[in-house]
């Protein structure tokens, strides 16, 4: 009797083993695999604005008068920062619009893939929020840009 109480033991064992050997498997199965950034077309900077031939001030002028809301938080934002950010921002955006589609396409995949890449988002997050915001507001300034004036600096100075 003993023998046998022994044997039945040893059986629950195995099962309760095989059962927990197929619950870990089914774990570590359902596990997605690690996550490996990249640029896509539309992220983190939509398309259009990689291949628009507008320049900043363009993309700002249609940004005051088709998405009046996102412009003013922008300058809002942009008034509030240091001059030294001002500057930066000004000088880093026009760098990024004297690209070609291939460099700012590169651009586009080095943010997407290193965090430390722009240094200018350390100083101010938000510096190209207008510009590179979301596929509705480049679609809606980048139908009307090219109605703008290439130069007119005056789009930084809103109060």
């Amino acid at each position: 009797m003993r023998s046998e109480a022994k044997g039945k033991g040893l059986s629950t064992n195995l099962i309760r083993c095989a059962v927990a050997a197929v619950a870990m498997a089914a774990t570590v199965g359902a596990v997605p695999a690690l996550a490996s950034a990249d640029a896509t077309d539309d992220y983190p900077i939509p398309n259009r604005i990689l291949k628009t031939p507008c320049t900043a001030e363009q993309i700002m002028a249609a940004a005051r008068d088709v998405e009046p809301v996102y412009y003013e938080r922008y300058m809002i934002d942009y008034n509030n920062k240091p001059a030294a950010d001002q500057q930066g921002a000004q000088d880093r955006i026009h760098w990024f619009f004297s690209l070609d589609y291939a460099g700012r396409r590169q651009y586009s995949e080095d943010t997407a893939t290193n965090a430390f890449y722009e240094n200018m988002s350390w100083r101010w997050p938000n510096w190209a929020k207008l510009f590179f915001n979301n596929k509705g507001v480049a679609a809606r300034t980048t139908d009307v840009c090219m109605n703008y004036p290439a130069g007119d600096m005056s789009v930084w100075n809103w109060t």
